[in-house]
């Protein structure tokens, strides 16, 4: 009982202090700039990154593609209403390949001339991994890492980039993660989906 009055009175004074509620925020004059530099941009189906982690295992490779299908749907329910941007699925991807599927530079350029589109948003997760236990007891947290990458199509170059690594702390670690999280533990999905939302809000060009 005295441990929960603890808490519960450090969580009140982080509530009320303000600290963690900062959030950076695009004016809307911003974001009439960008999108009158970029008016269309083309989103990329989500890319699971099985290559880079070499202790990766069929079960990672398994969730990470998952992880991809979900942040798809997730994606498009942020990016709904948007009309300057247009979502592409694998297999309209698959059509756009050039000859040789790994030159970015040229599957950028003939995204730009086929659709008539100034940028390529593409998005790779790196680390999707499920809580192990309930919301309010989990033996270990969820954990997810993803980047997002902003291409102009004209010369591939990057316009906007973000990254976006999370693995919950407890509040007994991290009086913090209270404020941020609340006092339950999250699935990844919904690590995911503040992912997600918090990196679309941030980015001026959608």
């Amino acid at each position: 009982m005295q441990w929960l009055i603890v808490v519960l009175c450090a969580f009140g004074l982080v509530s009320c202090s303000g600290f963690g509620t900062q959030k950076i925020t695009v004016s809307e004059e911003t974001r009439a700039e960008a999108r009158a530099q970029v008016p269309c941009i083309v989103v990329l189906p989500v890319i699971a990154d099985v290559q880079s982690d070499e202790s990766m295992t069929y079960d990672k490779a398994a969730d990470l593609e998952k992880g991809a299908a979900y942040m798809d749907q997730q994606l498009a329910d942020a990016l709904k209403g948007r009309n300057h941007l247009r979502l592409l699925t694998q297999r309209q991807l698959t059509s756009l390949l050039p000859n040789d599927e790994f030159a970015r530079s040229a599957l950028l350029s003939r995204i730009g001339s086929e659709l008539k589109c100034n940028a390529v948003l593409e998005t790779m997760l790196s680390a999707y991994v499920q809580r192990v236990g309930g919301e309010y007891g989990a033996d270990s947290p969820a954990s997810a890492r993803f980047s997002m990458k902003l291409y102009n199509t004209a010369d591939a170059s990057v316009i906007w980039s973000a990254t976006f690594s999370e693995t919950q702390q407890s509040l007994l670690s991290n009086i913090m993660s209270a404020h941020k999280y609340g006092l339950k533990w999250l699935t990844v999905e919904e690590l995911v989906t503040m992912g997600i939302n918090e990196k679309v809000e941030q980015c001026p060009y959608f």
